[in-house]
């Protein structure tokens, strides 16, 4: 891995990124944040044919994507992506947090989760009770978080977890959760590979949803074997349309 730019001029294009330099360029802000990774191919696809970005990402990809989730606090993502990608809780990793409107308790994490705050759903105060009552029973009642009518209050997610001390927040999407996100202004930086595919078809893109523009800063560009590893910041708030 080679920078080929970056937003601190004391670190040279063309210097070898090993894992101490990887580390600096992630790291994230000393109070914390709402970073959210992403891969995407050449034009635009957030995931494969199969619908999964496990057919998309690469050896260097999946580099960053452990170190994201080494260097965060919290991974929170939507449910349905939780389910897709097969996210399943494991003792002493970096907690999840699963958001769902539906209540809908990922598959991997129905028998339990196997350590405390490792797995957390979060959904309506309104769920249906039957829904609500699996998910306390798989998961404990401390584990489902009920913010929000109707939707999620996306607001008071990310205030709950800072006042859980998680002041490093993850987002791994997805496309959907991630534009709510966006259009609150939620989001402070945006993790972004861009692989050497083409793929075409239907895939949606790492942001889906209403209209909106987000201007962003590039922190830092890495390559790869063609791998590009992006780190860009939000430079001032959502506009929509």
């Amino acid at each position: 891995m080679r920078l080929l730019s970056c937003s601190d001029p004391s670190l040279a294009a063309g210097t070898h990124a090993d894992s101490t330099l990887l580390r600096r360029l992630y790291a994230f802000a000393p109070g914390g944040g709402l970073r959210t990774n992403f891969v995407a191919t050449v034009d635009g696809a957030g995931a494969g044919a199969d619908g999964l970005t496990g057919s998309i990402n690469n050896p260097a990809d999946k580099i960053v994507f452990d170190l994201n989730r080494e260097l965060a606090d919290v991974v929170l993502a939507g449910a349905a992506t939780i389910d897709a990608e097969s996210y399943g809780p494991t003792a002493g990793a970096t907690p999840l947090v699963a958001v769902s409107n539906r209540c809908l308790l990922p598959r991997g994490w129905r028998a339990g989760a196997p350590g405390p705050g490792s797995a957390i759903l979060v959904t309506v105060k309104d769920a249906d009770p039957a829904a609500l009552a699996g998910a306390r029973a798989a998961l404990g009642p401390d584990h489902v978080w009920t913010i929000g009518h109707g939707v999620v209050d996306l607001e008071q997610v990310v205030a709950r977890l800072t006042a859980e001390g998680w002041t490093k927040v993850l987002c791994e999407g997805g496309p959907r959760l991630h534009t709510e996100l966006l259009r609150r202004d939620l989001v402070d930086q945006l993790a972004l590979t861009w692989v050497p595919h083409l793929i075409a078809g239907q895939a949606p893109r790492i942001a889906h949803g209403p209209n909106l523009t987000v201007n962003l800063t590039l922190k830092h560009l890495i390559e790869s074997a063609g791998t590009l590893l992006t780190l860009w910041e939000r430079r001032g708030p959502a506009a929509s349309g």
